[in-house]
């Protein structure tokens, strides 16, 4: 594999200058993109190269754009792509282009991110990782598909798009009155978000605490947990607190939900970072929901709990680095320690 020594961000804003300072830190050029409406966005000033894309009059559009991004990475020469997180951070057919270009794509290998990335087919990897999920219905095609489904399993039910995260496409429904506007409301939600108006429907489960384990893993089968984070305050599904680690487990709760984690990872070979989220009722009792197979937003508390910088490991396992190697520096699960509690809060 070649050496990355010129990266390519296909993000703006916060996560965009997060990159660009990890590369710097490791002597890795970078490349910016932007729209017109962003060309005085701060993220443009922090790499060392920055280039327009798409149309003055779209201000978004061109974040999304594969195929320009793919033409710009390959005429500026940039070894690899980093895709931040939105956008195309969870786009399987970028990740694919990427490297049949051969462009280094900072995240796990497409047919990882195929397996993952749909909430439909994680539930298929965690069944068979033998991981406990919750029940859920199949194939809703219409309004009465989802009547159908939400009366087998029990009201309250949620709506939930099958595509993407951040609480789109995601109703609570506690009658068979609301269902079909429900539906209906969520897969438009989700077709626009998204470009997949795909919903399926869960069992609700009542003051859950919602938890993620972060992972991390290298090119060679190292897999290792980089403990917990609580996001359990959130508003209409975005998730507002989040704190590491969680202060209300017991702990043969934190262990399983460890073991789950990493079963799923297993399951598919994972590498590069990801995080396998999880809800864990009042009797303690774990349900797999889903897994983000990219950086979060809140990868910056677990960094801070175990020192571990994610996004430069991120740069060194898709450069080829061992886990081991002394740029990352985990020989093992035992080397991670937790040192302290922190906590991230949004304004929205």
């Amino acid at each position: 594999m070649k050496k990355i020594e010129r990266l390519l961000v296909a993000n703006r804003g916060e996560i965009a200058i997060r990159v660009f300072r990890a590369a710097s830190e490791l002597n890795i050029r970078t490349i910016a993109i932007y729209t017109y409406e962003d060309r005085y966005s701060l993220h443009r000033y922090k790499a060392d190269e920055a280039y327009q894309v798409g149309a003055d009059e779209e201000p978004l559009k061109p974040y999304l754009d594969i195929e320009e991004i793919i033409k710009l990475a390959k005429k500026k020469k940039a070894d690899a792509i980093h895709p931040g997180y939105g956008f195309l951070a969870e786009n399987v057919t970028f990740a694919r282009r990427c490297g049949e270009e051969g462009i280094i794509f900072v995240g796990p290998r497409p047919e990882v991110m195929e397996r993952l990335g749909d909430k439909i087919k994680a539930k298929v990897v965690a069944r068979k990782a033998n991981v406990p999920v919750i029940e859920d219905s199949k194939d809703l095609k219409t309004g009465e598909d989802a009547l159908t489904a939400a009366e087998q399993i029990g009201f309250p039910v949620i709506l939930k798009a099958a595509a993407g995260g951040g609480g789109r496409g995601m109703r609570v429904v506690r009658t068979a009155e609301e269902l079909k506007g429900a539906y209906k409301e969520a897969s438009n939600e989700a077709l626009k978000a998204f470009g997949d108006g795909t919903v399926f429907i869960e069992k609700f489960v009542e003051n859950p605490k919602h938890i993620e384990i972060q992972l991390l893993g290298d090119q060679h089968g190292n897999l290792v947990h980089l403990y917990e984070r609580d996001c359990s305050v959130q508003r209409r599904f975005q998730k507002v607190v989040e704190v590491a680690p969680s202060s209300g487990l017991k702990q043969i709760t934190r262990d399983k939900l460890y073991e789950y984690a990493l079963s799923i990872g297993r399951e598919v070979g994972y590498s590069n970072a990801g995080t396998v989220e999880f809800l864990v009722d009042e009797q303690e009792n774990i349900f797999f929901i889903e897994v983000n197979p990219r950086i979060q937003v809140e990868h910056t508390i677990t960094e801070e709990i175990t020192g571990i910088d994610i996004v430069r490991s991120q740069i060194h396992i898709a450069d080829g680095k061992p886990l081991s190697d002394n740029s990352i520096y985990i020989k093992s699960q035992d080397d991670l320690k937790i040192n302290g509690f922190a906590i991230q809060c949004r304004i929205t």
